[in-house]
C-alpha cells in the first residue's frame, strides 16, 4: 500500500467519521464467526457464550455482508475462529461484497491444518486483499500458557502453526504473523520471558501486542497488572521488536494506543473520544449486534437486518451516551480508529506518546 493509497484511505475514513448525512456503514467490523472453542482460557471475557447451539449459519453471515457497505478492516473473533468450517467462504464474501482490505484474526493456533487450508484459500483467490494478519494468542511461556489455557498441547500447536504460516509467508508477504498477550497481575513476568522467546524463535513474526485484561473474565480473581509494571513491559517489547515494527503497516500508531490505554485505565475515562457506533460495530456469533464489545447489544440479525438496527433510535441514543463519555474501555480494536481518524486526536496522541521517538533496539537485530 503506497503513500498515496494510504492518504486517500485515511481521508475517506476520516470523512466517514464526521457522519455527514448519518452514520455510515461501519468501516471497522468485528465479526465473531463461531462460539465454538476447545480451550478454557482463564482470561476469556466471552466464556459464558462459548460452545452454544445458536450460531449464525454461513448463509446468515453472507446475508450480513450483502446488507453492509464498504468495510475496510474485518476483525474476526470467536470461540476459535478456525473451527468455523466456512472461515474462507465468509472472508471471501466480505472481500468481494464489501471491499475488505485488511483482515485480522486472533487464534490459539491449535488447529494447524484448518488454519493453513483457510488462509491459503483466501490468499490464492483474493488478489485485492492487502493484508491478512494471524495473531497467535499466547499468555506466557509453555508451561504457564498450557495451564492457563487448560490444554497441555496448546503452546506446541501454536508453534507448529507459526512454522507453517512462516513458510506460506515466503510465498505471499500479505500474510503477517503477530502474537498477542493479555496482561494480568499474574503474568507480567511470563510475558517478558515469552516475548524474548518469540523474538528469537519466530523470525517471521513482526509484532507482539500486549493488551490489558478486560471484561467479565472466566477467572474472576484475575486482576489487571500494575500499570507501571505494564509500561515497563511495553517499553521492553517496543525496543526488542523495533527493527521489525518499522516495516509493519500501522506501527506508528502502537505507542499512541499504549499511551491511551494506560491513561484510560488509570483515569477510568475516555482519553480519546470514542467513535464506536460510527466507525466500528460488532456482530456476535448468535447474531447480536453491538457498537462495541463493552456495551450491551442493541438488536439481533434474526429479528432485523443490520442496516435497520444500525439506524435505529436505540443506536442513536447509545451514540449520544458514548459521545458524552458515559463509558470507557482499553480495547485496541475500538481505540485504534478513534485515534487515527480524528485528526485532532491523532495529533494530540502522537505528541503525548512521543510516537516519533525511535527506541534503541535490543537483542542485536538490525533493520532489514
Amino acid at each position: 500500500m503506497n503513500v498515496v493509497s494510504r492518504a486517500l484511505r485515511h481521508a475517506r475514513i476520516s470523512w466517514k467519521n464526521l457522519a455527514v448525512g448519518g452514520p455510515p456503514s461501519p468501516p471497522f467490523l468485528t465479526l465473531f464467526i463461531t462460539s465454538t472453542c476447545n480451550l478454557t482460557c482463564e482470561h476469556c471475557f466471552y466464556w459464558q457464550s462459548l460452545n452454544q447451539r445458536d450460531d449464525l449459519a454461513i448463509e446468515e453471515y453472507l446475508a450480513l455482508s450483502r446488507n453492509l457497505g464498504k468495510v475496510h478492516n474485518l476483525n474476526l473473533g470467536g470461540g476459535e475462529p478456525f473451527l468455523q468450517e466456512g472461515f474462507a467462504t465468509i472472508c471471501r464474501a466480505f472481500i468481494r461484497n464489501n471491499g475488505v482490505e485488511q483482515i485480522y484474526c486472533p487464534s490459539s493456533g491449535f488447529f494447524t491444518d484448518r488454519t493453513m487450508t483457510a488462509v491459503t484459500e483466501i490468499l490464492d483467490n483474493e488478489d485485492s486483499l492487502q493484508l491478512l494478519a494471524i495473531e497467535l494468542s499466547l499468555d506466557g511461556t509453555r508451561d504457564f500458557h498450557n495451564v492457563f489455557r487448560g490444554n497441555e498441547r496448546s503452546f506446541d500447536h501454536a508453534m507448529d502453526t507459526y512454522d507453517r504460516l512462516a513458510e506460506l509467508q515466503v510465498r505471499d508477504p500479505r500474510l503477517r504473523i503477530h502474537a498477542i498477550s493479555t496482561a494480568t497481575r499474574e503474568n507480567i513476568g511470563e510475558i517478558h520471558d515469552l516475548t524474548e522467546f518469540l523474538h528469537q524463535r519466530c523470525p517471521a513474526m513482526d509484532h507482539h501486542n500486549i493488551a490489558l485484561i478486560r471484561g467479565d473474565r472466566k477467572n474472576p480473581s484475575l486482576q489487571g497488572p500494575d500499570l507501571e509494571a505494564y509500561q515497563k513491559l511495553y517499553e521492553h517489547v517496543r525496543r526488542l521488536w523495533a527493527p521489525r515494527e518499522r516495516r509493519r503497516f500501522g506501527a506508528v500508531v502502537e505507542p499512541m494506543l499504549q499511551w491511551a490505554k494506560v491513561r484510560a485505565a488509570r483515569e477510568q475515562r475516555q482519553v480519546v473520544p470514542c467513535r464506536a457506533g460510527v466507525l466500528s460495530a460488532v456482530v456476535y456469533a448468535n447474531g447480536d449486534v453491538g457498537v462495541c464489545e463493552t456495551l450491551d447489544p442493541i438488536g439481533n440479525l434474526r429479528e432485523r437486518p443490520f442496516s435497520e438496527i444500525w439506524n435505529s433510535e436505540a443506536t442513536a441514543s447509545l451514540r449520544c451516551s458514548i459521545a458524552a463519555g458515559d463509558c470507557y474501555c482499553t480495547n485496541e480494536i475500538f481505540m485504534w480508529p478513534s485515534i487515527v481518524f480524528q485528526p485532532r486526536q491523532l495529533v494530540r496522541s502522537f505528541l503525548a506518546a512521543r510516537a516519533w521517538r525511535k527506541p534503541d533496539a535490543v537483542g542485536g537485530e538490525q533493520d532489514g
